[in-house]
């Protein structure tokens, strides 16, 4: 109940906004009061559900609205945390990002998907949950599911090994059911490919993205300073 007053001042302010304006002048410059709208259409269904005599399910429907409505108006505080150096630079190395990173994501990807066929050609099939479960001097849980036996699987796998998630463990399991030593020289090729190379020129692409936009903003606020 104590959203309602709040809700009904963030009503008063849209309206005032969306009745003194025009709707190009709301979409260029004022688009959260767009978002605004579609939070008041939320809060009234939540409403509707919270205070009218349904289920429980109902109610913890009306529940899950309201905090998704609170959520979407947080999202306005970024208008005024624009107005602070630290936060602007982090907003605009994100946005400038997205691009590169990309690409570094079609890099990595395209690593995962011919080390996911190696393992499936040479670990494929040599994992089960019976076989590994009767195993001694291994741990009895899920880490059968730690396999090469489907492009899924194996992605899994090497996303598990790229952040070196109890490697050892995974490591000795493929050397003991393959009864070769060829694993563990296939996981350290992975590894020098994904860790030492991609990983490390994203960071590195970062840190280049983060130093030229607190340079462009230095200067932005260097002359927002003399106005």
């Amino acid at each position: 109940m104590l959203s309602i007053p709040f809700t009904a001042i963030y009503f008063v302010e849209m309206a005032m906004v969306v009745f003194s304006s025009d709707g190009a002048t709301i979409v260029r410059e004022k688009k959260l009061y767009i978002l605004e709208i579609v939070c008041q259409i939320v809060s009234v269904l939540a409403y509707v559900k919270l205070y009218s005599d349904g289920t429980e399910d109902q109610y913890a429907t009306g529940a899950s609205l309201l905090s998704f409505a609170f959520i979407l108006r947080n999202l306005r505080m970024s208008v005024l945390l624009q107005e602070r150096r630290e936060f602007k630079v982090i907003m605009q190395m994100i946005m400038k990002t997205t691009g590169p990173f990309a690409y570094q994501l079609a890099c990595l990807y395209i690593i995962y998907y011919l080390a996911a066929l190696v393992g499936i050609f040479g670990l494929g099939g040599t994992i089960r949950q019976p076989n590994f479960h009767s195993e001694d001097g291994i741990p009895n849980n899920l880490y059968y599911l730690i396999n090469f036996n489907d492009l899924g699987s194996s992605i899994v796998t090497l996303y598990s090994w790229m952040i070196i998630n109890n490697w050892p463990a995974m490591t000795d399991m493929m050397v003991g059911t393959a009864g070769a030593v060829w694993p563990r020289i296939f996981f350290m090729v992975f590894y020098v490919f994904v860790q030492w190379i991609i990983l490390n020129i994203v960071i590195a692409m970062m840190i280049d993205i983060y130093t030229s936009v607190e340079d462009e903003l230095d200067e932005e606020f260097s002359r927002l300073a003399h106005i």
